[in-house]
């Protein structure tokens, strides 16, 4: 369904929709991510879905859902509070 949308904001939406009634695992979010256009999207996604994700372990895969280095050090500071 989110695929077959055009718009960013419309593709966020029904992603957020379904991660909170659902639940994600993080494969689950990194597809999801994959189905965004814009790096800032992925990273609000990664962000919101983070707390719905039950291998919260396994999070590193969703790294590679990114173009930039820096998108990669955001999250982990996100997820890993000061650690980084």
């Amino acid at each position: 369904i989110i695929a077959d949308k055009w718009f960013e904001d419309t593709k966020m939406e029904i992603a957020k929709q379904a991660i909170e009634k659902k639940g994600v695992t993080s494969q689950q979010v990194l597809e999801l991510m994959n189905m965004m256009t814009f790096e800032s999207s992925k990273m609000d996604l990664a962000k919101f879905a983070y707390n719905y994700t039950a291998d919260k372990n396994n999070y590193f895969i969703v790294n590679n859902g990114f173009t930039f280095e820096s998108s990669i050090a955001e999250l982990n500071r996100y997820t890993h509070g000061s650690l980084f």
